[in-house]
C-alpha cells in the first residue's frame, strides 16, 4: 500500500499525527500523501496556515495531493488561486476536490485554472453507493 488519505478534520489532526508516526522511516518518493482542508480554512486567511500544520502533522515537506474536503462559503475561485500558489511554492503536487455534485464541478471547470483540478473524490463504499 503506498497511497495514504487522510484529513485534518479526522480526529482533528490526531490521523494526520498518526500516518506522519506510520510513515516514519520509508522511503517518502514511494508513497502517495493526499489530505483534505476543511473547506472554512480553504480560503487565502487559513489555507496556507492549515497546509502547513498537515504538512508538520504528517513530517513531510509536499503532499501529493491536496482536496478541498467538501463546499463551502468561501468562492471556489478564491481556493484555486490558494491551491495553484500551494503547487508554485511546492507544498503539493496537484489539487482536487472531494464530494463536488455534478453543478459544483461544472462551476469548478468554468473558474480560471479550475481544469487543474485532478480529482473529484466521491464517497462510495459498500455502505453508500450513491454515485
Amino acid at each position: 500500500m503506498t497511497l495514504i488519505d487522510t484529513a485534518e478534520m479526522y480526529g482533528e489532526g490526531l490521523a494526520e499525527e498518526l500516518v506522519g508516526k506510520a510513515i516514519k522511516g520509508y522511503d517518502r518518493e514511494k508513497l502517495f500523501l493526499v489530505s483534505k482542508v476543511y473547506p472554512h480554512n480553504s480560503g487565502k486567511n487559513r489555507i496556507f496556515k492549515s497546509c502547513e500544520e498537515t504538512l508538520k502533522r504528517m513530517n513531510v515537506d509536499y503532499l501529493d495531493l491536496y482536496l478541498l474536503h467538501w463546499r463551502g462559503n468561501v468562492p471556489l475561485s478564491e481556493t484555486v488561486e490558494c491551491m495553484e500558489e500551494l503547487v508554485s511554492k511546492g507544498k503539493i503536487k496537484r489539487w482536487g476536490v472531494s464530494n463536488f455534485d455534478l453543478d459544483d464541478m461544472i462551476e469548478l471547470m468554468n473558474i480560471l485554472n479550475g481544469n487543474n483540478c485532478a480529482i473529484n473524490q466521491v464517497l462510495y463504499h459498500l455502505g453508500s453507493r450513491g454515485i
